[in-house]
């Protein structure tokens, strides 16, 4: 036994919404040195999943809607090294139970990868093939989005495949590069997408039944469509000294939808700028973040309605600082500034995100 790891949560909120997560990792290696002494060992990676969660209602009726899933995935690997070049063949063996519909789902993924070296100490190539199942809870969307509403259709993103090759090394001893190219193949990749209105503008009661906070077009669902991505990365790395160093890294990403008018609230275009400075017990860090264009629905109206127009979301830019003084192992003191060009931009349609702020203090760290 290598490793073995457990991870649990429960998460709640105001609308009386439940969701419990368990998840158990371990890694397991097998020794094959009683076959031959110069073979390597067996690596078992393990995963055992559980999920169980409840909304009070859907967003289209009083029905409760329950989830529960259980995920197993069994992932043995073996790597081999043959001159210059590292070879790690393994397979993903995966069962999934729907306990709420009865389904049971099971898969066999590759998982494959290579590297190796071109020109030593400046290029290197590697690439790979792989596949996974993604358990989706909605802990995670409320953190990726803090606007969705607590009446989802929480289901499982199929990975079938990604396939990826790249580039990396230096240039010279200050300037190292990486370059990736990405295809990936996902079923049910979740998007979020408006919700619909319940409100005409003037009432705040559908039915007879009063409105809940978010049924006034200000809530976001989870949009599960069949996606194809590809993606160009690059990520560049400069020491300027030992003290003061840069970063560069960019994502270019086009979507193939099966079904969606549009790739909801994902950016073609990511990219960061960073600065990292160090000096004694002086410490200093910048990152400038670029995203561009989403687009979002819009409806024609009052609830039930249907998409009949989409809107653009605008790029942004974000320049944030952190820098501080460390007095000792123990005290310090620090500044941060985000948000620095005061813009209030928005990174979900409808919700401005706050404008310049200043946060300062102190830390101390304690020992027990």
């Amino acid at each position: 036994i290598d490793y073995g790891k457990i991870k649990t949560s429960y998460f709640t909120d105001r609308y009386n919404s439940s969701e419990l997560f368990v998840k158990f990792d371990a890694k397991l290696d097998l020794p094959l040195t009683f076959f031959h002494p110069k073979l390597n060992d067996i690596a078992i990676k393990t995963s055992a999943e559980f999920l169980k969660g409840e909304f009070k209602n859907s967003y289209k009726d009083f029905n409760l809607v329950n989830y529960s899933t259980t995920t197993i995935i069994l992932n043995p690997e073996y790597k081999i090294k043959y001159g210059n070049f590292i070879l790690k063949t393994g397979i993903k063996l995966i069962a999934s139970l729907d306990n709420e519909n009865d389904i049971t789902n099971s898969f066999i993924l590759p998982d494959i990868f290579i590297k190796g070296v071109i020109v030593k100490n400046y290029l290197n190539i590697y690439g790979g093939a792989s596949g996974d199942l993604k358990t989706n809870t909605y802990n995670d969307f409320s953190k990726e989005n803090p606007y969705i509403s607590p009446t989802l259709l929480m289901t499982q993103t199929f990975e079938k495949l990604n396939l990826f090759a790249g580039f990396n090394g230096k240039i010279n001893n200050n300037l190292s590069f990486n370059i990736k190219a990405n295809y990936k193949t996902e079923e049910n990749k979740p998007l979020f997408l408006r919700n619909t209105s319940k409100s005409d503008g003037t009432e705040n009661v559908l039915d007879g039944n009063p409105l809940k906070g978010y049924e006034y077009g200000n809530s976001f669902e989870v949009y599960y469509d069949d996606i194809k991505t590809t993606s160009i990365f690059t990520e560049i790395e400069y020491d300027y000294s030992s003290k003061l160093s840069f970063g560069l890294q960019g994502t270019y990403n086009i979507y193939t939808l099966e079904n969606a008018l549009e790739a909801w609230n994902l950016p073609t275009i990511e990219t960061s700028i960073s600065a990292k400075y160090k000096k004694n017990k002086w410490f200093a860090n910048t990152d400038i973040f670029y995203v561009s264009e989403r687009k979002d629905g819009l409806y024609n109206g009052q609830y039930p309605s249907v998409l009949n127009d989409i809107e653009t979301i605008n790029s942004f830019v974000d320049i944030n600082f952190n820098g501080g003084y460390h007095f000792n192992d123990k005290f310090s003191t620090f500044l941060k500034l985000n948000n620095i060009l005061n813009t209030e931009y928005q990174r979900f349609a409808n919700y401005n995100t706050q404008g310049f702020q200043i946060l300062g203090g102190i830390a101390y760290k304690f020992d027990f």
